[in-house]
Parts: C-alpha cells; sequence; structure tokens
C-alpha cells in the first residue's frame, strides 16, 4: 500500500513491509519479508543484491507498486507524483519496446504521447541515440537486433523522457561484458544529468561494483539488510585498483555473511 509522501531527500521508502506469496493463496510458509524497512535517498544510485531467490525482484515490483505488500507503506518523493516519473525495466527487453516500431520510432514515441516540443524532441532523441550507439539502428526492427542492442533500446526509449525514479531489475544478465560497459556508462551519465534516482537490482558482483554508489545486500527469509555500503570512489571505476579490489571485498563478505 501506498502511505504519504516521504519527507525532503527521501526518494522512496519501504516502512514494515510483509510480503507473502503463500499469503495470496493460503499457503503456510513462512513469509518472504516480515517488518522489512529500507528508505533509498533522492539522486542516489543504489544496488540491491543477494543471492538468486532471495527476493530481490520482489522488493523491486514493491517499490515499482507493481506488487502490494500485505503490510506496511511504500513512500514515494511527493516530486513523482506523475506515473511516469517512476519506470520498472525488468531482464527482458522485448518488454520495453515495440516490435512494430523501428529503432528510431520506439525512441520517439513516448516524446510525442509526453508532448514533447519538436526542437526539445530531436536533440533528446539525437542524444541517446548517441549515447547507447543506436544511431546505425535507426531503421532496423526490434527483431532484427542483437540481444545487447534490444537492450540499449529498451533502455533508451524507457529513459528518453527523464523519469526521475527508475528500478532496473537484472538487466545485464544476458550481455557481455562490452555491452555491459557502454551500458553502465550510458546510465551513469543519465543518472547524474537528469538528477534521476537509479536502484539496480542484480545478483553480480562487478555489476555493482560499476554503477553503485550505494550497495544494499539482502538474505535470508524473511528477509533481511545484511550490509549496507556507501561506496565514495568516483567514476569510471578501474579494476585490479586499491580502492576497487577493496570494495569487492566488501561486497563479497557481505553476500558470503547473508549465506551462512
Amino acid at each position: 500500500m501506498t502511505g504519504p509522501a516521504l519527507s525532503t531527500c527521501g526518494a522512496l521508502e519501504l516502512v514494515d513491509i510483509d510480503f507473502s506469496y503463500a499469503a495470496r493463496s493460503n499457503g503456510g510458509n513462512e513469509p518472504l519479508y516480515k517488518g522489512f524497512s529500507l528508505r533509498i535517498e533522492q539522486g542516489s544510485i543504489v544496488t540491491i543484491m543477494g543471492a538468486s531467490g532471495a527476493g530481490k525482484s520482489t522488493l523491486g515490483r514493491i517499490m515499482a507498486g507493481i506488487v502490494i505488500p500485505q503490510k506496511g507503506i511504500v513512500r514515494r518523493s511527493p516530486e513523482f507524483a506523475r506515473p511516469s516519473d517512476l519506470v520498472y525495466v525488468d531482464q527482458h527487453p522485448m518488454n520495453g519496446v515495440f516490435p512494430w516500431q523501428t529503432v528510431l520510432e520506439n525512441v520517439r514515441y513516448p516524446l510525442q504521447k509526453l508532448g514533447w516540443g519538436g526542437h526539445e524532441r530531436r536533440d533528446r532523441i539525437c542524444y541517446l541515440m548517441n549515447l547507447f550507439h543506436l544511431s546505425a539502428l535507426s531503421d532496423v526492427y526490434p527483431a532484427q537486433l542483437s540481444g545487447g542492442e534490444l537492450q540499449r533500446l529498451a533502455l533508451a526509449r524507457c529513459l528518453s523522457w527523464k523519469p526521475k525514479l527508475v528500478i532496473l531489475d537484472e538487466p545485464f544478465s544476458a550481455l557481455d561484458r562490452k555491452v555491459k560497459a557502454e551500458i553502465t556508462s550510458a546510465l551513469h551519465e543519465l543518472a547524474l544529468n537528469d538528477r534521476m534516482t537509479l536502484i539496480l537490482i542484480t545478483h553480480n558482483v562487478s555489476d555493482a561494483l560499476a554503477l553503485g554508489m550505494r550497495c544494499v545486500i539482502i538474505a535470508r527469509r524473511p528477509v533481511q539488510v545484511m550490509s549496507d555500503f556507501d561506496f565514495h570512489v568516483g567514476f569510471p571505476r578501474e579494476v585490479n585498483t586499491p580502492d576497487y579490489d577493496a570494495m569487492q571485498q566488501a561486497l563479497i563478505n557481505g553476500i558470503r555473511d547473508g549465506l551462512v
């Protein structure tokens, strides 16, 4: 359920959330979430990490309002008043595009629907097509794209109108390292330039380190926050450096603690 608007500087807050899939079917299993609370600050880039089956995707859907908890409050900033202010992107990029539109038409369509003016719209489209390396694919249809190209298109389309809160659920899971690096760079630039709050749900340590300013590790059942790190290392982050190694070891230790 949605509660009153969140106070200053907060983008999203979950307060005493209870959720159980068993409750929906009158089953007897213990709850997935029980009294779970978490606050996300406005303008932050936060990664939510945990092992497979830990409840990460469910948490993302609760944050997005797709899944309604049986108890507790989901508060969002009063600045997120319009439906278009919040975007949820899952790991299946075809869910985020229109297959009957070309790459260019997919990026342009949301801006047209939201009434962006011609000059502003053209500038934004050009910027996104270049940022996500899509310019050479303008007239191509989604079914003709590679997996990496399709994911870049889905993100360019969903981020085109500058949403204020973006929740990404495992968007890199099927991508190679080069494409991940390109998308991560684009997301970081957009998050800073558009002043968006970005939440990345992932099980991959390198993905979390490439993008996150803060990392929250969840585990166990009912789900708990096992570790909560703030990383003050600038971007882009270089691997095989003392700072990177320290961040990586902290995350690995946090994940290991959650499995004990």
